[in-house]
């Protein structure tokens, strides 16, 4: 089974996108307890993916991780903590769109996936439909860069004014 490690920005992005459970329904997902705590702090303020990702912790859905240390400088607590999982767990990406990360993760060729890809993922593993993964697009669009957006876009064969889907394309 494909092993996703998740960030803040990967939680929220696909909680707002409504795939985070279809996600770790079809892969093995790993969050560091750095970014949970993170992610709970918006549970006072009943942000959607606070309780999203609080309720797949309780039924183990995604698994709970201590991070350890990385010497991997210049990125957040978050990422850092991301960075550390992904190495121990042996994982096979890392979800997240934070710019500086990914950059970061591009130069030393550690795998990551945006949240935007993680929905043509789910679509080219026929976890979800194309139709699912452009409608879940567009709840994305305003949180995403709309270059990450156009190639989602592109790859699950969505059109301007034309959001029937074509077959997807390997990413």
């Amino acid at each position: 089974m494909y092993k996703f490690v998740l960030d803040a920005d990967g939680i929220i992005k696909l909680a707002k996108a409504g795939v985070l459970e279809k996600l770790v329904e079809s892969a093995f997902c790993v969050v560091p307890m750095q970014v949970y705590d993170e992610v709970m702090r918006g549970k006072e303020k009943m942000h959607k993916d606070a309780l999203v990702t609080e309720s797949l912790a309780a039924q183990s859905k995604i698994k709970i991780a201590e991070h350890g240390k990385t010497e991997f400088t210049g990125a957040g607590a978050g990422e850092s903590a991301a960075l550390a999982v992904f190495m121990r767990e042996n994982a096979d990406s890392i979800i997240s769109d934070d710019l500086r990360f990914l950059a970061k993760l591009e130069k030393e060729n550690i795998p990551f996936t945006t949240p935007a890809n993680a929905l043509v993922w789910l679509a080219k593993n026929s976890k979800i439909t194309k139709e699912e993964a452009l409608d879940s697009l567009e709840k994305l669009k305003e949180f995403v860069r709309e270059e990450a957006y156009e190639r989602a876009k592109k790859l699950l064969g969505g059109k301007e004014n034309d959001n029937r889907v074509l077959p997807v394309e390997d990413t």
